[in-house]
């Protein structure tokens, strides 16, 4: 595929795609695969608690890769729920798939769709289409690895009611921009931290930015131990909703 029709293309997908600020974070979840065909990964973590207080809550992510030696196609689906004290306070779902087209060994360019609710933050429903350019800035033996990318998506969104606030709905275009860090501490362990910042571009003011970081220990072959820390900040949430959200998780990753 030419230069030129792939950033035909790109104009293309931000032309037609229909407000959200959220791409998820699709750079922790699984590097990027190496044997050709399909790959995949699961994830599960799971806290219980019981005595003067009560919790149950259970995170369920799984990625399913293709890989022909040079683009990369991926679907990725998590789901998150949570009561305490049998009063439910986590209930969030999303599917998003990529596809990532090379262009050369440092550049290539990517499209990608999300769908996504949840309930506690006012989120019936999120719909994003998008696409983007990214740059490696290192090769693949360092052990420090830098990423960065540009981009658009266009998306549309329906608010829940929450006295007083009334049932919204909003669509935009925002600018989608991120940076990824993953550092190889050894054969059996590694960190990434990606930072994304995802201003709005159809006339409101407003922002979105998240840190998410993750660090891993293979335990053998396949099955690791993660630990995930979340920051997300955003500068106009619908009423009644908190801008910025924080998390600390640990669970278990299984690979196929």
């Amino acid at each position: 595929m030419s230069l030129v029709w792939r950033a035909l293309s790109l104009a293309l997908v931000w032309l037609s795609a229909g407000p959200a600020l959220a791409v998820i974070n699709i750079e922790n979840l699984s590097a990027q695969p190496t044997r050709i065909g399909w790959s995949g990964n699961t994830e599960a973590a799971v806290e219980l608690r019981a005595g003067n207080s009560e919790r149950e809550a259970v995170k369920i992510g799984a990625r399913a890769d293709w890989f022909d030696g040079e683009n990369t196609g991926f679907l990725v689906f998590g789901y998150d729920y949570g009561q305490s004290n049998s009063i439910k306070d986590a209930d969030s779902v999303f599917l998003h798939g990529r596809f990532i087209d090379a262009y050369s060994a440092n550049t290539a360019f990517e499209y990608f769709a999300q769908i996504e609710q949840n309930e506690f933050r006012r989120l019936s429903s999120r719909e994003i289409a998008g696409a983007g350019i990214r740059f490696t800035l290192s090769q693949p033996e360092q052990r420090l690895q830098h990423t960065l990318a540009a981009g658009l998506f266009h998306a549309d969104e329906e608010i829940d009611t929450l006295t007083p606030y009334p049932k919204d709905s909003e669509s935009g275009v925002f600018g989608n921009f991120y940076w990824v860090m993953k550092y190889e501490l050894n054969e059996r362990s590694a960190l990434v931290n990606t930072l994304y910042w995802q201003p709005a571009l159809h006339g409101r003011d407003g922002f979105r930015m998240l840190d998410l970081f993750s660090f891993r220990v293979q335990i053998d072959g396949r099955l690791s131990l993660k630990v995930s820390a979340t920051v997300d900040h955003d500068s106009h949430p619908p009423g009644g909703i908190e801008k910025t959200d924080s998390s600390l998780l640990t669970g278990l990753s299984y690979e196929f």
